[in-house]
């Protein structure tokens, strides 16, 4: 009767998997921004501090100037059930205890590199939560970026199927 059960809740999170990727591909931040979210203004700013410490600006592109925020924003609060929102809220609250612990001064206000830092030790402290939250927060992060209509289209030249169509190609015989 396990197996059955495991099989089945496989199932529905591979087919969540697979939807996932066709909601966020292409993606643009004005896509994000009506959306109501759970988050409060000051756990919106630890996410994009989150986001300019995993992907900073080199210049010209970043992971705030593509929105990836937002797309964050929207993912956790349309994407997730309410208990995962919560483990969300409490690592961001544990977030900015650390940096008020060692720092003190709110997360918002340290330094990139002190960031960095605090961020970083969640994946190194031995806690499952704060390294699943650690995991979740970097790979979302990449994937909201690397999605992203801007990198996506003006940096990996992707384009829309069917692609360019050239009826008259010499083969080889």
């Amino acid at each position: 009767m396990k197996r059955r059960d495991a099989i089945k809740a496989l199932m529905m999170a591979s087919g969540g998997v697979l939807a996932i990727p066709s909601w966020a591909m292409g993606w643009k931040p004005d896509e994000m921004a009506g959306y109501n979210t759970t988050f409060t203004e000051y756990e919106i700013d630890i996410i994009s501090s989150i986001v300019d410490v995993i992907i900073p600006s080199n210049g010209e592109i970043g992971g705030l100037s593509v929105g990836v925020d937002k797309f964050l924003i929207g993912l956790i609060s349309r994407c997730y059930e309410e208990e995962f929102r919560g483990d969300i809220k409490n690592n961001l609250r544990e977030l900015d205890y650390s940096a008020e612990q060692k720092h003190s001064k709110k997360f918002v206000d340290c330094d990139k590199d002190q960031q960095a830092k605090l961020f970083l030790a969640m994946s190194k402290n031995g806690d499952d939560n704060d390294e699943s939250f650690f995991n979740f927060m970097k790979s979302q992060t990449i994937r909201g970026f690397e999605t992203s209509e801007e990198v996506m289209v003006n940096y990996h030249g992707w384009v829309l199927m069917p692609g360019y169509y050239d009826g008259n190609v010499d083969v080889e015989a």
